[in-house]
């Protein structure tokens, strides 16, 4: 009987203690969101990649930081944790984005309204040397279930039309469609396609000049996507330090990182 009884009052005894320390328990049981960052900013130009190095940080009720982010290719992304006020009667689930080069010289700074228990993929783009300035896209991921022998993706573009003559944005197929047969179309600098469905294994699409007939192909490119799973899929350049600036220029220069969305 006394051990049925002091059972209770310890664990309420611990959870209370814990309570003192910083929330404790009760705090490690509250939900947050998850923020994956992915760096594909360019410098057209530059001696070195130590420009294009950012700090990133998400500020909700809490933040959480990331230092030394180069430009990201296969690298799978540093995930962040923020925990916000996601009450659907109040604006404090906003949260900011901020992100920093090594001189501390500010590159972008965002808003956006996330949810906890949910993951994020944030995308930072744009060239450093051409004018403007870095820019942040932040995407919620679906993180359904994903039929065993397929993939689902959608595809990022951080390739910069204002830096490709002649080219203001983009229409993408896959390599076995017809001409003219695009999944996505007129996609410019930081959008983001539909999520699409394929067979698992390689992933091959053809980039042309939106609107171009016949076809102006831009480049073509690939990746590799496993069964049952979801990928986020990054249409970058392959050298961040020399963008192409002629759709002539551009074969073999663009490249496609496929990131697979971390289970839940």
């Amino acid at each position: 009987m006394n051990v049925g009884f002091f059972v209770p009052v310890v664990v309420a005894a611990a959870l209370a203690s814990s309570c003192d320390e910083e929330g404790g328990i009760f705090d490690s049981l509250r939900s947050e969101s998850s923020v994956y960052y992915y760096n594909q900013i360019t410098s057209q130009g530059a001696g070195d990649q130590s420009n294009l190095t950012v700090d990133f940080t998400v500020e909700g009720d809490e933040s959480d930081r990331v230092n030394d982010v180069g430009y990201s290719r296969e690298d799978e992304a540093p995930e962040l944790n923020v925990r916000i006020d996601d009450s659907e009667n109040n604006e404090e689930n906003a949260v900011r984005f901020r992100g920093v080069n090594q001189n501390g010289a500010n590159l972008f700074t965002e808003e956006a309204r996330l949810n906890n228990d949910v993951s994020y993929t944030a995308v930072s783009y744009g060239d450093t040397t051409t004018g403007g300035s870095p820019e942040l896209g932040v995407f919620q991921q679906d993180q359904s279930d994903v039929e065993t022998g397929t993939a689902r993706f959608r595809l990022i573009n951080t390739v910069s039309t204002n830096i490709i003559n002649g080219v203001f944005s983009l229409d993408v197929r896959y390599n076995d469609a017809d001409d003219g047969t695009y999944f996505a179309t007129g996609l410019g600098l930081g959008d983001a396609t539909d999520y699409q469905t394929t067979d698992a294994g390689s992933l091959n699409l053809v980039v042309v000049r939106n609107g171009s007939d016949p076809e102006d192909e831009v480049d073509r490119v690939d990746c590799s996507l496993n069964g049952g799973r979801a990928y986020d899929v990054i249409l970058a350049v392959n050298d961040p330090l020399n963008v192409p600036t002629d759709i002539d220029d551009a074969d073999g220069e663009l490249v496609i990182y496929c990131h697979p969305h971390e289970r839940i």
